[in-house]
This record gives C-alpha cells, sequence and structure tokens, in this order.
C-alpha cells in the first residue's frame, strides 16, 4: 500500500515538475465539427478595429482562463494526493524496525521463522519466560526474525543471559 502511494505521490510530484519547467500545453481544438466565426469586416474604420482588438482580447483572455484553470486543477490534484498520503502513513500502524529508535538497536537473535504466526507463538512463549520486550521483523515475504532491543552491547549480553536461564537455550552462538 506505501509502496503504491508512492508511486502516486512521485508521478504527481514529476507532472508538476514538467508542467512548472515546460509550461502548460497548447490545448488543440480536437472538435471535428468546424467552427465558423462570423466574417470580420475589415475596413479603416474604428469599428473594424476595435472589433479585431476585441475577438483579440476574447481570444488570449479565454487562453489565460484555460492555463488557470488546468494549472490550479493539477495543484489542487497533487496537493490532495500528498494529503491523502500523508494522512494514510499517519493512520498506519508504526512497525518498529531497526530504524525506528536511533538510541536502540534490535538483535535478532534465532533462526528465521517461515511464517508470522510461528515467529509470533514464539514470541509469546519468550515474553511470558523471560518478561522482555520482543519484535517480529520481516525481512521479505516468508522470512522473520525475532529480534529484542539493546542499547549497548553489555545490555545485549545480559538479555541473551536472561533468555539463556530462563529457557535453556543456548544463546552462545548469537
Amino acid at each position: 500500500m506505501i509502496r503504491l502511494i508512492g508511486m502516486l505521490t512521485g508521478a504527481a510530484l514529476a507532472v508538476a515538475a514538467i508542467v512548472i519547467t515546460l509550461g502548460l500545453p497548447e490545448l488543440a481544438a480536437t472538435n471535428d465539427v468546424p467552427v465558423q466565426a462570423p466574417p470580420l469586416v475589415v475596413s479603416d474604420t474604428p469599428a473594424a478595429v476595435v472589433t479585431e482588438d476585441m475577438t483579440e482580447a476574447v481570444a488570449d483572455t479565454v487562453a489565460e482562463t484555460v492555463a488557470e484553470t488546468v494549472a490550479e486543477t493539477v495543484a489542487e490534484t497533487v496537493a490532495e494526493t500528498v494529503a491523502e498520503t500523508v494522512a494514510e502513513i499517519a493512520a498506519e500502524p508504526a512497525v518498529m524496525t531497526p530504524a525506528a529508535s536511533p538510541s536502540q538497536n534490535w538483535f535478532a537473535f534465532w533462526s528465521p521463522f517461515r511464517s508470522e504466526i510461528a515467529a509470533d507463538g514464539f514470541i509469546s512463549e519468550l515474553q511470558r519466560t523471560t518478561g522482555l520486550d520482543y519484535r517480529v521483523v520481516k525481512l521479505k515475504p516468508g522470512v522473520y526474525e525475532v529480534a529484542f532491543a539493546y542499547s549497548d552491547p553489555l545490555d545485549r549480553d545480559s538479555k541473551l543471559d536472561r533468555i539463556t536461564a530462563a529457557t535453556g537455550l543456548d544463546m552462545s552462538g548469537g
């Protein structure tokens, strides 16, 4: 889900960057029905000059309005996409990973499990016997490691000793 959101956000930002650097594309009329404008009367009278000036002014105003509307629509779409992405990321529960806490390191002390359910069962038994806090770290699909947090090598060694004492498992190999 996060990858999809990231791809959509990246695409929206790329489109916005292209629009900003290259400008808005010229929109051509694709209507197959020919539009006939009333013929302009060319004469030296001021009325004809005013009519030509008005026609050019109206065309310029329409082009500016279309450009502004497209720019606003693109900006609103990008803003909505970014806002939705941020809201979805904020709504998801935080996953504890080794990079989540700079003051703590995570030590995986057991061979990886093939399912998260098996890793959770192992954790629940360890928590019951040792009283330590453990996490399941998903490395890739089908590979789940059990890890505990430690702040320094002495803390890590003391927790490994505690696991060994409570379970009888040999933790000397790490």
